[in-house]
């Protein structure tokens, strides 16, 4: 995997442009931005509050949080370089391996998606929805050089793993637990 990191940067370092280079800083930037965390997190509990989604709410919010604590977790453990010298565009501290921001758009996405009540006939644009910030970001990471792709791509795992766990959990939590004259309330919307 290595190698294949090391072509891919190698590449990508030799074709950038100056407009992607841009695009890809604002996309990275919003991303990583604790205030783009903070208003998607408060609009997200807006909706939670409105349509008193409470135990999805709490599935995607534990979702997100876990896979951040787990990627920083497996960063110490697996203590990888990020890109440097001609590689990268942009100087990223920390290790490198899984990406924490992969991991967390990952988490949000997918326990979105497993927890919300989507119609059925447009759940193949949600997935469309749901998956471009999610590679738009990973890939703007990588482009700058602040990511190999094999921890963007590892990132995604992680995020989604947790997320499965989490949404799993959460199910068989919330089918013992009756609400409203005893409807179950990991059916209730």
């Amino acid at each position: 995997m290595v190698g294949l990191d090391l072509e891919i940067q190698q590449w990508l370092s030799q074709h950038r442009t100056p407009v992607l280079t841009t695009v890809a800083r604002w996309v990275m930037d919003a991303g990583m931005s604790g205030a783009v965390v903070v208003a998607v997190g408060a609009a997200g509990l807006v909706v939670v509050v409105m349509k008193r989604w409470w135990w999805q709410g709490i599935t995607v919010g534990v979702s997100v949080v876990t896979a951040q604590a787990a990627a920083r977790a497996l960063k110490q453990m697996i203590q990888r370089g990020r890109p440097s010298g001609d590689l990268t565009v942009v100087q990223v501290g920390a290790f490198s391996m899984p990406s924490t921001v992969a991991a967390m758009t990952a988490a949000v996405a997918v326990a979105s998606y497993l927890v919300l009540p989507w119609p059925a006939e447009r759940r193949g644009w949600i997935v469309g929805l749901l998956a471009a910030p999610l590679v738009s970001i990973g890939v703007a990471m990588v482009y700058l050089g602040a990511h190999w792709a094999t921890d963007v791509v590892a990132g995604w795992g992680v995020g989604a793993g947790v997320a499965g766990v989490v949404v799993t959990l959460a199910r068989v939590a919330a089918s013992n637990v009756r609400v409203d004259g005893g409807q179950d309330a990991s059916t209730r919307t």
